[in-house]
């Protein structure tokens, strides 16, 4: 993610040399480096490889370099296909933009490899927000955008998918195939995790559903090797199947789910209905297809790298809490209760 930088002879072309060279007006030229909607994913990618190919000039003269921080763990870990996704499409805009990336790793407050000295124009927190270093680029009025997640006290700027709608939609696409025993696999250390659950636990009020505290399921990560363990446990403790269906915070934790039951010797969406979180591109080629949230990952990355521009430009503007929105796909892992 490093190296994306411009050309010293940039500033030779003009939007009118991009327009002749595709074929296309001025005018959309403009809209397609800028990332205006209604434009052709063709034209678009034909746009930006003559941009690239010219040398245009940044669409942001004057801007340094971005920086955007990430943690090791996370990288690791089997949310790495959503995050790969909202990580393209924040190096695609930025190469929309011209601009210079740079990737940085942080430890587990957050507080390495910051350096109030270093030449960085602003920083992109992809999924970290530490409240340590959330207090960090605050107290040096850093520009900063949280990238998928959030900072509850609303001091830096944050893009993320609508979870709490998110969570009530899965939820209650269980409940309307009858299911009430509705398992919950969680991780309640992140905000945006809990906004999931949140928005289940709204579907459970309005259906007038009570949630029994047994069924909620503490795991340490969103992984599915976890998950796997966590849900053999369960089965082996309870001495089968005390829930009809699973609410799982990502697709990672559906997948181990899914793995589990089927080890155990229960089929999905038979014995046990399955719901997921992000719609990766793998959920559709899962052994059982999940029905899952869809989360526009790439879009999400996107925009923060609009809203970052936006925040070095006026330092002094009001914190924004962007939600992008998210949408059921059904597919085979749930069913209606037998």
């Amino acid at each position: 993610m490093t190296g994306i930088k411009t050309g010293k002879d940039q500033t030779r072309v003009t939007l009118k040399d991009v327009a002749d060279d595709v074929g296309v007006s001025i005018s959309t030229v403009s809209r397609a480096l800028a990332g205006a909607s209604g434009i052709s994913k063709d034209v678009r990618s034909r746009i930006q490889s003559a941009a690239d190919r010219l040398n245009y000039a940044s669409t942001v003269p004057g801007l340094g370099p971005i920086t955007v921080l990430t943690d090791l763990h996370l990288s690791e870990n089997a949310a790495s296909e959503y995050m790969l996704a909202v990580q393209r499409g924040i190096e695609q805009r930025v190469r929309e933009l011209g601009l210079t990336l740079s990737l940085s790793m942080v430890n587990s407050t957050g507080t390495s490899r910051i350096d109030s000295g270093a030449e960085t124009s602003g920083y992109l927190l992809l999924s970290v927000q530490q409240e340590e270093l959330i207090e960090l680029l605050t107290t040096q009025n850093m520009p900063a955008v949280i990238v998928n997640g959030r900072d509850p006290l609303m001091r830096l700027d944050a893009v993320a998918p609508a979870n709490r709608t998110g969570g009530y939609l899965g939820a209650r696409h269980l409940l309307d195939l009858g299911h009430k025993r509705i398992l919950t696999l969680t991780h309640t250390p992140r905000p945006t995790i809990r906004d999931r659950v949140a928005g289940k636990g709204r579907a459970m009020r309005e259906a007038d559903v009570t949630e029994d505290p047994d069924l909620t399921v503490e795991l340490a990560a969103l992984r599915s090797d976890l998950t796997y363990q966590a849900i053999t446990e369960r089965l082996n403790n309870k001495a089968g199947l005390d829930f009809t269906a699973i609410w799982c915070a990502n697709d990672a934790c559906a997948f181990g789910a899914i793995a589990a039951l089927n080890s155990m010797g229960f089929s999905v969406p038979g014995d046990v209905s399955v719901v997921g979180f992000d719609d990766i591109p793998t959920a559709a080629l899962n052994s059982v297809p999940l029905t899952t949230i869809r989360v526009e990952a790439e879009d999400i990355g996107a925009r923060s790298v609009n809203r970052l521009i936006e925040r070095i430009k006026a330092q002094d503007s009001l914190a924004t809490y962007t939600e992008t929105a998210v949408r059921l796909v059904a597919r085979n892992s749930t069913g209606q209760i037998s």
